[in-house]
């Protein structure tokens, strides 16, 4: 068993939390230990190891024995004769969202997979941690509790997927769904209805649970951090998830209450369809380098997919919510030219390139947005080729207890496999389209809808520049800064680009009025901009040709009976 101490300073405020671990040699002569290089949850190199200082190994006399860095984060201490080293240090946890960690005076947060070691050669060793804190708090971890201040792991990757919060004013919640409880740990200042609040939680849980048949773990934990600024950030876990969301004072407003179920409901799916469920190239985790998968779309797409539909599905979202979810997607998609240009599923292998970031104008698609629209193509056409006999449901449901139950990582291959099975038919092509090539996803969507009986409407995008000249900018006081620019439209043509700022337009600087001074003029305006420090000017010219659509999903109340009845049993879940 690795033994750790966890302790806060003498100066909160500074943010650096004290390590003491006591580690079993197991009679080697050198001892490996290994710092995570990226946390589950984000796939892209988080490399924790440049938050830590003063590290130091010992032996039982507390006398100093020499260690060396090998990489990164990969620390040798030299242990020839010992039976056990200690090694100290000091981690600076000043970031708080949902995959950080933080110290101040009133709080401790800690996302193990940021600051604890594991034996690079021993993973699946036992883990207690003792907390020696400054004042009495309550622990909220998805962790086993030996006692108020101990908690313990079975090994490394239970430790490293059980975030937890120690604070003096944390409100505790609870709500239980067949046997299994439900924690809502709330930090921070925030006025919520409670009543409300358990019974959207508990209705989701339940549509989850209907879906899935059962739960992979005991109780489940929502530790929440309401921050008094803008915030929106959910990370899963195996048995509990961490929100953060503000500003909190905003949570009398129903729109930013229901972002919170939102979240709330996608990171419990993610119980399932990633920490349950997982492509085979993370099974298990490799925490020291890159994991490719080209999955995302079913990891986080799917996910996020069911995290607003089963909100409608409960009752929490009504149907024009709904649609304007579906409207949100489409929307995105297409103000987006890097669907042009990258596959979903290269974009999947390419996290760990760019991050989460735009990257470059115009190169690559969102796992998680398109994942959604393939989501839905993929669940309606199941049900229109079965006839209404099986879903997406049936597919995620399939994954749970072929792969997930078993401990099994599933490949593209299978996973398309379920979806062809629930289908009776192969949908290889589709995959092929819209999946791994860059095929316009617009007609499968068009086709859905329609047998869904809804329909897309379109009308010109309600920022005249971005409507009429393809150009998107952010305006301050004195200049309008160029966020992107629509491929072959009139500001292309100009040679507008991102990353430039307009100063002037035909020589008067557009104080915050940037469309407007573009309509006074006709046909084509002189436009002065900075770009790396230099002045230029370009000649714009525009005619009435649209360039950007506004997007709107409703529901056709003409169509025929049978769409109507398809959308409902799509709603409720129910089968043929």
């Amino acid at each position: 068993m690795i033994h750790y101490k966890i302790s806060t300073t003498a100066f909160p405020h500074r943010h650096f939390i004290s390590f003491e671990a006591r580690i079993p040699t197991n009679g080697k002569s050198m001892l490996n230990l290994q710092l995570p290089a990226w946390r589950p949850g984000r796939y892209e190199l988080g490399n924790f190891s440049k938050n830590i200082r003063a590290w130091q190994s010992f032996n039982a006399n507390n006398e100093k024995i020499y260690f060396e860095k090998l990489n990164k984060d990969l620390w040798q201490v030299h242990c020839a004769g010992l039976t056990e080293v200690i090694i100290r240090y000091e981690y600076y946890a000043a970031e708080l969202n949902a995959g950080s960690s933080f110290l101040d005076e009133d709080l401790l947060y800690i996302n193990p997979v940021n600051c604890f070691f594991y034996n690079a050669d021993k993973a699946d060793e036992n883990y207690e941690l003792h907390f020696e804190l400054k004042q009495e708090v309550e622990i909220a971890c998805g962790l086993k509790k030996k006692s108020a201040y101990v908690l313990v792991a079975d090994n490394f990757d239970q430790l490293a997927d059980c975030p937890l919060i120690a604070s003096a004013s944390m409100l505790h919640l609870k709500y239980t769904v067949n046997s299994v409880v439900y924690h809502l740990h709330i930090q921070g200042e925030v006025k919520l209805d409670e009543a409300r609040l358990l019974r959207e939680f508990e209705a989701f849980t339940k549509t989850q649970i209907a879906m899935y048949g059962d739960i992979p773990c005991g109780e489940y934990h929502f530790l929440f951090h309401f921050l008094p600024y803008f915030v929106r950030h959910g990370v899963e876990h195996h048995n509990s998830t961490v929100i953060a969301m503000g500003p909190a004072a905003d949570f009398q407003n129903d729109a930013l209450f229901k972002d919170l179920l939102g979240i709330s409901c996608h990171e419990l799916f993610h119980t399932w369809n990633i920490k349950n469920i997982r492509p085979i190239e993370m099974m298990p985790y490799d925490f020291t380098k890159e994991n490719y998968s080209r999955l995302g779309y079913v990891c986080e797409g799917v996910t996020t997919y069911y995290g607003d539909f089963l909100l409608w599905r409960s009752g929490a979202f009504n149907d024009i919510e709904w649609c304007d979810v579906l409207s949100e997607s489409i929307q995105t998609y297409l103000d987006n030219p890097g669907r042009f240009n990258h596959s979903v599923a290269d974009s999947s292998f390419d996290t760990w390139l760019d991050g989460y970031g735009a990257g470059i104008p115009w190169r690559k698609i969102s796992i998680y947005n398109e994942g959604l629209l393939i989501a839905f193509i993929c669940d309606i056409q199941i049900r229109q080729l079965s006839n209404g006999k099986f879903s997406l449901d049936d597919v995620m449901k399939n994954l749970y207890e072929k792969f997930g139950k078993k401990n099994i990582g599933y490949t593209a291959q299978e996973y398309l496999q379920l979806i062809n099975e629930a289908a009776g038919a192969d949908l290889s092509s589709l995959f092929s389209n819209i999946v791994y090539g860059k095929e316009d996803y617009m007609p499968y969507i068009t086709q859905c809808m329609n047998a869904l009986g809804m329909e897309i409407t379109e009308t010109p995008s309600a920022k005249w520049n971005e409507a009429y000249l393809g150009l998107y900018v952010d305006e301050n006081v004195t200049r309008a800064a160029v966020q992107s620019v629509m491929p072959g439209s009139p500001a292309d043509q100009a040679t507008l680009w991102v990353g430039d700022d307009i100063v002037a337009i035909n020589g008067i600087a557009p104080y915050k009025n940037f469309q407007h001074l573009m309509r006074m003029f006709e046909n084509e305006v002189e436009i002065s901009f900075m770009r790396k420090g230099k002045l230029k000017t370009t000649t714009l010219k525009y005619d009435n040709s649209v360039w950007a659509l506004k997007y709107r999903v409703t529901v056709n109340e003409n169509a025929p009976a049978e769409c109507a009845a398809l959308r409902n049993k799509w709603k409720t879940g129910i089968k043929a």
